[in-house]
């Protein structure tokens, strides 16, 4: 009886080199997805490059439009003729980038930069922001803040204990690692209650705090 469970259970060399064969592959298969997430990394979306590949774009074109002695009939052009006249303004969250022509100092080239970035961070909460959008420093902004209000607005906020990490690391005021680090901190302590309770992550000093705060909700 011995003898035959010895040779019912006992295994060829052969038999024995496809066994270990066949654990190795089920090893490689279990392990590719982890191996996948540690070497594949999403390339972060560097918006200021973008915009500066946007403004060059924009300046080769006007160039060329120049060259070809189109320049001459600028007058024809919709915005140089249509400029707000003395006490209008237009409302920065509500103008599309045709509206932003007609403040006087703003071509087509600002107009999209502007309508762009307020559609990437979901709206405008104070002027201020508008020095946000790239080659509008300080002294643009004086130069066209009179023709600009802003009226009372309150973006669609980010759910911030629903949100992925995917879609936040897009939002403009969180960097790659400062958006995955949101999503971590929540996975390991929860959903939060308040901006207080985002104070613990490390990447997020008082400043990027406040310009989010806005912007998301804790529902």
């Amino acid at each position: 009886m011995r003898q035959r469970l010895i040779q019912y259970f006992s295994i060829t060399k052969k038999e024995w080199n496809g066994t270990i064969i066949l654990l190795i592959v089920i090893l490689i298969v279990l392990a590719l997805p982890y191996a996948y997430q540690h070497f594949h990394k999403d390339k972060l979306i560097n918006f200021k490059d973008f915009d500066k590949a946007v403004a060059a774009l924009e300046n080769k074109d006007n160039k060329a439009f120049k060259k070809s002695g189109n320049a001459n009939n600028a007058s024809l052009y919709p915005y140089t003729s249509n400029k707000l006249k003395p006490g209008e303004t237009i409302d920065i969250n509500k103008a599309d980038s045709a509206t932003f022509t007609r403040v006087h100092g703003v071509g087509p080239s600002f107009a999209r930069r502007i309508v762009l970035y307020r559609k990437r961070l979901g709206g405008f909460v104070n002027m201020e922001q508008l020095k946000e959008v790239y080659g509008l420093d300080a002294d643009k902004y004086k130069e066209i803040s009179d023709e600009l209000r802003l009226d009372p607005y309150k973006p669609k906020p980010i759910p911030i204990n629903k949100v992925e990490f995917d879609e936040l690391r897009h939002f403009p005021y969180l960097s790659y690692k400062q958006a995955n680090a949101v999503i971590q901190y929540r996975a390991q302590h929860g959903n939060y209650n308040s901006v207080d309770d985002m104070r613990d992550i490390v990447l997020l000093n008082d400043e990027i705090l406040r310009k989010i705060a806005p912007y998301i909700s804790f529902k």
